[in-house]
């Protein structure tokens, strides 16, 4: 629009100051009238495009008209009737291209003729300044600029057909390729969730299936201790020694079953285990592991805070291992839409080149992905290293007699 407006002005100002063709007072202020309705269109740039492509190609119609009847010879105005269907084709498509292409085939070839009508051109021109040109160049001119205009078209419309063509392709192509991430990511979830059955089945089993057998062959072994002899101090000493072993081995089953099932199948499962988990880390390790929960932090989405709980179980052994941290703080906080797990600790932070960061936080990154959440590893504001989730949910409200904020060690 701007380009049109730039386009016409020289030729507007031109026929303002007289230099131009001799046009009479009323066709002068039509043509003027005609650039102001193309200059207002071109400011109102809020104005739906359509409306003023519209306005476009009808005032240069209409120029076409005026002008190619009182100087049909001029060359600004045979070349006119060739770009308006081109614009036409380009804003509207093909139909509307065509049917300008016959509106300026008509200009081209028959508008110059009417200069010959008598008293037409006097409306027009002034008196005595009308130089009529030669019709048979004028005819082949038309004939000639037609041949050039039905050639672009042409070829605008070969174009047209291939740039929709390769559109239609990047558009099959986008919904295949988007099909397949979603297929993909339904795969990960599906692969996920199996996965985490599978941990959970493990888990119950060796608690109630292994856990109780040892349990059975201590009860044994104690009523064993029960028949022997006080006085055959060896045979004491031995079956307390293997009492001993299956008390351990015991805690270290339920252990390993926690581990492959750390959470219930509740909203309130995640907060538990996250509390239980720094328990497990100060024990362990000797390091000081703080829990922090603040706000709505029920979670209905069992896979969710799974994936929540596994990494934060990996940030803190990360932390544990690799970092020599000797303070880890464990924060979960609640909002309205989102949830955000912290964990952060006091050691030697990241390693300054990125391709030494190795598989747990590329784990920790893809269970981020599979929750639509997103994950950041940054330097800690005490020295360590700062994790960060924040995963989209929809919170349940907490009971009455729990809407504070907790804060609690092991």
């Amino acid at each position: 629009m701007i380009a049109s407006a730039l386009v016409y002005l020289p030729v507007t100002a031109i026929v303002l100051a007289g230099q131009g063709p001799a046009l009479t007072g009323p066709i002068t202020g039509v043509a003027v009238g005609i650039y102001g309705i193309l200059l207002l269109e071109t400011l109102l740039w809020r104005v739906d495009y359509r409306v003023r492509v519209g306005v476009n190609l009808a005032t240069g119609y209409a120029l076409a008209l005026i002008v190619g009847i009182a100087l049909p010879q001029g060359p600004f105005i045979r070349a006119l009737p060739l770009i308006l269907p081109l614009i036409a084709t380009i804003f509207f498509g093909r139909r509307a291209g065509s049917i300008a292409t016959g509106l300026s085939i008509l200009i081209l070839l028959f508008v110059p003729s009417l200069s010959t009508v008598p008293g037409l051109v006097g409306i027009l021109v002034a008196e005595g300044q009308h130089v009529p040109g030669w019709p048979s160049f004028i005819w082949f001119q038309g004939i000639a600029l037609t041949a050039i205009l039905l050639q672009s078209m042409v070829l605008l419309n070969r174009f047209h057909e291939m740039l929709m063509q390769s559109l239609a392709d990047r558009t099959a192509a986008y919904h295949k390729l988007k099909d397949e991430i979603q297929e993909r990511r339904r795969l990960e979830h599906e692969v996920a969730r199996i996965t985490d059955e599978e941990r959970r089945r493990l888990g119950n089993e060796i608690h109630d299936g292994v856990c109780q057998q040892i349990t059975a062959a201590l009860l044994r072994s104690e009523a064993l201790r029960e028949w022997l002899n006080p006085a055959d101090a060896s045979a004491t000493e031995a079956i307390t020694g293997l009492t001993t072993l299956l008390e351990e081995t015991i805690d270290e089953a339920r252990a390993v079953a926690h581990g492959l099932c750390p959470l219930e199948s509740d909203s309130e499962a995640l907060a538990a285990a996250l509390r239980t988990l720094a328990g497990r880390i100060q024990t362990a390790s000797g390091i000081a592991c703080v829990l922090e929960i603040a706000g709505d932090v029920y979670l209905a989405d069992v896979a969710k805070a799974n994936h929540l709980y596994r990494i934060a179980q990996e940030a803190a052994s990360n932390a544990v291992r690799h970092a020599h941290a000797r303070t880890i703080s464990i924060r979960l906080s609640g909002a309205e839409d989102s949830l955000l797990l912290e964990v952060e600790d006091d050691g030697d932070g990241l390693p300054e080149n990125s391709n030494a960061r190795g598989m747990g936080l590329r784990t920790m990154s893809y269970r981020a992905d599979l929750m639509e959440g997103m994950l950041t590893a940054t330097a800690g504001t005490r020295g360590g290293t700062l994790i960060a989730c924040r995963v989209p949910c929809t919170g349940l409200p907490l009971p009455e007699h729990q809407r504070q904020d907790v804060k609690e060690g092991p």
